[in-house]
C-alpha cells in the first residue's frame, strides 16, 4: 500500500465548477485558510488566471492582496496555481512578457507550484512556460497531460507526447488530467504503465479528475492501487457534481484501502461547515453525486458550459435549441480536428454549434476564436480539420492574418507607456489584460473600504499631533486621539 498526499483544489476548481467561478470571496478564504493549513495537503490551489479576473470583475477586489492573506494564513501548506501557458485571463492568445510579469507577481505573492497544462499538447510551449516559471523562482512545476476521449486520443498518442517533456530539466513532475471525468479505473489501468514507461527521468504520481461521470472516486482509489501518490479533492459543499471528489470521505475510502493518508479529517470538516453555511446563506448550489450519463461520453460538454449555453438560449427565446446544439458540437468538434473540449475550446465549440443551428447553415458564420483555433494560435490540432471548413476560415481577413505564438514584441516598458509610467506591477498587469473600467472599479473599492478608510486615519494622525477625532454610527463611537509633541 501507499503513502498518498492529498491536494486541495476547492478555492479554484470547486469554484468554478459549481459556483461560477465567483463564489468565493477574499473574506472567506481568510476564514478558511487557518484549517486548511492544519489538514496537511501537499499543496492547496489557490487560483488561476479566471480566478483572478472574478475577482476583480466581480468582487471588486484586489487579487493579490487575496493571494497575500492567503499565504500569510497558509504558512505550512504550498500554495498553486494552475495555466495553460496560452493565455491569461484573455480568451485570446496572451503574449508571453506578460506571461513572465505574471509568473513573477504570483512568486513574490507567495505561490511557489505551477501546473502547466497545455490541452492540445504543444510540448514545446509548455517546456518554455515551465522553464520561464523555474527562471522566475517557482520552487514546483508540474507538467500536465490532458485526457479526452477521440478516435485520436489513443494510448500511443499520449505517450508520444509525455515522452517529449522528459528531457525538460525545468519540470519537476509530470500529472495526469481528467478535466471532464471521462477517465474510467479500467482506461487509467491500461494507460498509465504505457505513460510510464515513456518516462526516464520524470515521475507520473499525481491525477486530477473531475466527479462527472460519477467514476472519479473510484478512478482515485485505482491510482493509489497503482502507485500514484498524489490525488486531488475537494471540500463539500464544492465537491461532486462536476468538481471533484469529497476530501473527507476520499481520505476514508483510501484508509480502509489499506492506504496511508496523513490528514487532519476533523479540520477539513470545519472548513467545509463553514463553506456549508456560506452556501445557505448566499443561496449556492451543493454539489451532490452525479449518476452515470453514457451520453456524456458522446459529446463530452463540461456542466458548466451546459448550464451556461441553456441560460443562453432561454436569453434568446430559443430554449428548445438545446439538444440540437448539443449534438451538433458533436459534428464542430470533429470538424476542427478534435480538440480538446475544456476552456476555453469547449466555448469556442459550444458558440460555433449555436451559430449552426441558429443559422441554419453550418458554418455560415464562423467565430472569430474559432478562426484563431484553426489558424494555429494555440498549437496544432491533434487531428485531421475538414478541408473546407479550414478554407472558409482562413480566406477571412482575420484568417489571413499571421497566427499568434504568444512571442509579439510585447514588454513591461510598451504596457507603462500605454497605461502609465506610475502603476505598479500588480494593477499593470490586471489592465493590460481587463477592461479599464473593472480595473478602475477595483482600485475605487479599494481606496474607499473600511481598512483603507481606517489606515488613512492612523496616517493622518500621525502626520498631526494633537489631533482629536470622533466618528460614530448609531450607539458605535470611534474615537482617535494623538497628544501633541508637547505632552509627549
Amino acid at each position: 500500500m501507499s503513502d498518498v498526499s492529498l491536494v486541495d483544489v476547492t478555492i479554484r476548481d470547486g469554484n468554478q465548477s459549481l459556483w461560477g467561478a465567483v463564489g468565493i470571496t477574499r473574506r472567506m478564504v481568510e476564514a478558511m485558510a487557518p484549517d486548511l493549513d492544519r489538514v496537511g495537503y501537499r499543496a492547496i490551489e489557490v487560483a488561476s488566471s479566471t480566478l483572478l479576473a472574478t475577482s476583480v470583475r466581480f468582487h471588486r477586489e484586489d487579487p493579490w492582496e487575496t493571494l497575500r492573506a492567503a499565504k500569510r494564513l497558509m504558512p505550512r501548506t504550498p500554495l498553486a496555481f494552475l495555466t495553460t501557458g496560452k493565455r491569461f485571463i484573455t480568451f485570446y492568445r496572451t503574449p508571453e512578457a506578460l506571461f513572465e510579469l505574471a509568473f513573477t507577481l504570483l512568486v513574490r505573492n507567495g505561490v511557489s507550484r505551477l501546473w502547466v497544462v497545455d490541452p492540445m499538447h504543444d510540448m514545446e510551449g509548455a517546456k518554455r512556460m515551465a522553464e520561464m516559471a523555474k527562471r522566475v523562482g517557482f520552487t514546483d512545476v508540474v507538467a500536465g497531460i490532458c485526457y479526452t476521449t477521440s478516435p485520436v486520443h489513443t494510448d500511443d498518442y499520449y505517450a508520444a507526447k509525455i515522452a517529449e517533456l522528459d528531457a525538460c530539466a525545468a519540470i519537476d513532475s509530470v500529472y495526469l488530467k481528467d478535466p471532464a471525468g471521462l477517465l474510467t479505473p479500467e482506461r487509467l489501468r491500461s494507460l498509465l504503465p504505457r505513460l510510464r514507461s515513456a518516462l526516464g527521468r520524470l515521475r507520473l504520481d499525481e491525477i486530477h479528475s473531475h466527479a462527472t461521470t460519477g467514476l472519479a472516486p473510484l478512478t482515485l482509489l485505482t491510482a493509489a492501487d497503482l502507485g500514484m501518490t498524489t490525488l486531488h479533492c475537494a471540500l463539500p459543499p464544492l465537491a461532486n457534481g462536476t468538481s471533484h471528489p469529497a476530501g473527507p470521505q476520499l481520505a476514508a475510502n483510501l484508509r480502509a484501502r489499506g492506504h496511508r493518508v496523513d490528514v487532519d479529517v476533523e479540520a477539513m470538516r470545519r472548513a467545509s461547515a463553514y463553506l456549508g453555511r456560506q452556501a445557505r446563506t448566499k443561496r449556492l448550489p451543493a454539489g451532490v453525486p452525479l449518476e452515470y450519463d453514457e451520453a456524456y461520453y458522446r459529446h463530452t460538454i463540461p456542466g458548466g458550459v451546459q448550464s451556461t449555453l441553456a441560460r443562453q438560449l432561454r436569453e434568446l427565446g430559443r430554449p428548445e435549441l438545446f439538444d440540437a446544439v448539443i449534438e451538433e458540437s458533436v459534428g464542430v468538434r470533429r470538424d476542427l480536428g478534435w480538440p480538446i473540449v475544456m476552456t476555453p475550446f469547449a466555448q469556442y465549440i459550444v458558440t460555433q454549434a449555436t451559430l449552426n443551428v441558429i443559422t441554419g447553415e453550418r458554418y455560415r458564420q464562423i467565430g472569430d476564436e474559432v478562426v484563431d483555433l484553426l489558424r494555429g494560435d494555440f498549437g496544432p490540432l491533434p487531428g485531421e480539420v475538414d478541408q473546407n471548413l479550414l478554407d472558409k476560415a482562413l480566406s477571412t481577413r482575420r484568417g489571413r492574418l499571421p497566427a499568434s505564438d504568444g512571442r509579439e514584441e510585447v514588454t513591461v516598458a510598451d504596457l507603462r507607456r500605454r497605461f502609465g509610467q506610475g502603476l505598479g506591477e500588480e494593477e499593470l498587469l490586471l489592465r493590460a489584460v481587463m477592461p479599464g473600467e473593472q480595473v478602475d472599479a477595483m482600485v475605487a473599492a479599494r481606496r474607499d473600504s473600511p481598512v483603507a478608510v481606517l489606515k488613512g486615519l492612523l496616517r493622518t494622525a500621525g502626520e498631526r499631533p494633537g489631533l482629536s477625532l470622533a466618528v460614530s454610527s448609531g450607539t458605535t463611537k470611534f474615537t482617535l486621539e494623538r497628544a501633541s509633541e508637547a505632552a509627549s
